[in-house]
């Protein structure tokens, strides 16, 4: 059994993998070795991994490396697919884990994994099994809180649900720009690449991917969860191996 740790910018994810099977699912804005400990009593864990973006207290590492089969996941870990990304040591671990999973999904296929949360990263995985890179740019909080700041009179908003194309008043304005670019420029790039690779296989993940996978191309595979997954992989590629 395994314990699968992912912490992000705004989110931080704790799993319970059994099998390739989640049996419990935590998530908080911050994760404490209180709440692993709570989260993970009566179950026989062996083998732990952390996935991380922000820094971490070392006492929470310390803790989990006293007690399981730890993998502290970054550039140099072992994978089951080619990590073929130029600046290795400066890549996100939450992308190259869905570019495992990904493979994994579709093995022998181009495949194109869009991942909404903090950033929107668009991550390419070759029919080859090789992770090339993709692209970054602005996710939908972070785009609100832009034009919040660097502007003296735009109020600062949020959407939670698909708006009106056409914005009556200011911040109906901002949420159409908002929702509107993320979707046309998701579709786009996803244009873009089937031009190149019309095989292609294209998987919606992250936390602001249920509010969209009605919006993007109706192509698309909607995996929430992807991250986990393929951190779960990874762990029993290097047990195996």
């Amino acid at each position: 059994m395994n314990l699968v740790l992912d912490f992000g910018n705004t989110t931080q994810k704790i799993s319970l993998m059994d099998k390739g099977k989640e049996l419990g699912y935590l998530s908080k804005s911050v994760i404490s070795i209180e709440d692993i400990s709570t989260f993970v009593e009566n179950y026989p864990v062996k083998n732990a991994i952390l996935s991380t973006v922000v820094a971490v207290d070392s006492k929470i590492t310390s803790f989990l490396e006293s007690r399981y089969n730890f993998i502290f996941f970054d550039d140099k870990t072992p994978l089951p697919i080619i990590n073929d990304y130029h600046s290795p040591s400066t890549l996100g671990s939450d992308r190259l884990a869905s570019a495992v999973a990904a493979w994994n999904l579709y093995p022998n296929t181009n495949v194109l994994v869009i991942q909404m949360g903090s950033c929107i990263t668009n991550n390419f995985i070759t029919a080859k099994a090789q992770f090339k890179g993709g692209s970054i740019s602005p996710g939908m909080t972070m785009r609100f809180n832009a034009l919040n700041y660097f502007s003296a009179k735009l109020p600062k908003t949020d959407c939670e649900n698909q708006p009106d194309l056409v914005g009556m008043d200011t911040k109906n304005s901002i949420r159409s720009g908002v929702w509107y670019g993320i979707v046309d420029e998701c579709n786009g790039i996803i244009d873009r690449y089937k031009l190149k690779y019309p095989d292609l296989k294209i998987i919606l993940t992250g936390g602001d991917a249920k509010l969209f996978e009605n919006s993007i191309k109706n192509e698309i595979f909607a995996f929430p969860k992807l991250v986990m997954f393929g951190l779960n992989l990874i762990v029993n590629y290097n047990v195996e191996n």
